[in-house]
């Protein structure tokens, strides 16, 4: 029975994981999860980011400076937050944009600080399907 166990634990180890759909990355990215086995997690707390997955070993930062491109996913998302609600606030309730300023640079910082793991999960997963090559399929 033990041999039979150790065979089965070294195939297991050995499977490939097959090629994430860009539905699957994206949801895996919103629930902060690995992008290659969407089972390990990507943070240990607000900032602090896992150097590899728990379960796959899939190394999170690929390159240093990796994550400078989240910066432009956290500002564009950022950005239409705002202009929606500045657009919303201005025209249905009638709001200046002295009455605007102070609140919306507020909900910039906020938003923005609360987005970033965010953005790094999404600037990942995206890395993920647009070059699935530099993502080896095989586990460590």
């Amino acid at each position: 029975m033990l041999p039979f166990y150790n065979l089965r634990h070294e195939m297991s180890t050995s499977t490939e994981y097959p090629r994430a759909t860009l539905g699957q990355l994206l949801w895996r990215a919103q629930r902060l999860r690995c992008p290659r086995c969407g089972q390990g997690r990507l943070f240990t707390g607000l900032f602090n980011m896992h150097d590899e997955c728990s379960n796959c070993h899939l190394k999170f930062e690929r390159a240093p400076g990796y994550f400078l491109g989240s910066i432009y996913v956290n500002y564009g998302f950022t950005a239409v937050a705002m202009t929606i609600g500045y657009l919303f606030l201005h025209a249905v309730f009638g709001f200046t944009n002295r009455q605007l300023a102070a609140p919306l640079v507020g909900f910039c910082i906020v938003f923005a600080t609360l987005f970033f793991r965010y953005a790094r999960a999404l600037w990942l997963s995206l890395d993920c399907f647009f070059d699935p090559a530099s993502f080896d399929m095989r586990p460590k």
